[in-house]
């Protein structure tokens, strides 16, 4: 197999590693849903909205710095209420969901991060090697003025790959492009 074929290989593995992991936490998301329902842990979600919005009234009261996040944290208050019209109280749903979109994605980048280490994908080198197959014509010197990783450590290049799988095949297909669009503009100012 060329170096082209496996370079091409493993970037396919990162966008399939990204759906896999999109669609894991899918799948997690959906099982917590039926556990909470099941479990009336909804009840932690509403004591919790309490406890912010107490939070969130000390510190509107309180320093500028805390007023100022006070403000910020006014987005999660909600006044359309069926019977309390005007009163404003934390949202124990969007608590709730901001809280489980954190969660998932620092899980998601986790997972991307470990699946990148111990599979050692990284993305620039692998655009590189893609780059060097695909010139393998062009002098030395200009393939290196397209694209180089001699400034990005291999270590750095897995994390920053772990991270753009983990964050969903969006992200990883828009890497994949940025770095290709830098080679082709590259390129065409040497031509």
């Amino acid at each position: 197999m060329s170096t082209f074929d496996s370079a091409l290989i493993m970037l396919a593995a990162a966008i399939f590693f990204s759906l896999l992991i999109e669609r894991l936490l899918q799948i997690l998301k959906a099982v917590y849903d039926f556990l909470e329902v099941h479990y009336h842990w909804y009840e932690h979600w509403n004591r919790r909205a309490l406890t912010v919005s107490g939070q969130v009234d000390a510190a509107m009261q309180g320093k500028a710095l805390q007023k100022a996040l006070g403000r910020a944290v006014k987005e999660y208050l909600k006044d359309d209420y069926p019977g309390l019209e005007g009163v404003q109280a934390v949202s124990a749903d969007a608590l709730r969901r901001l809280t489980i979109k954190a969660v998932s994605k620092v899980l998601a980048v986790a997972l991307g991060i470990a699946i990148a280490l111990v599979l050692q994908i990284d993305m620039f080198a692998l655009i590189e090697e893609l780059n060097r197959a695909a010139l393998a014509d062009a002098p030395t010197s200009t393939l290196q003025t397209y694209f180089s990783t001699r400034y990005i450590p291999g270590w750095l290049g897995q994390l920053l790959s772990g991270i753009a799988i983990g964050l969903g095949s969006g992200p990883v297909h828009k890497v994949i492009s940025a770095l290709e669009k830098s080679r082709q503009r590259r390129k065409e100012t040497t031509d």
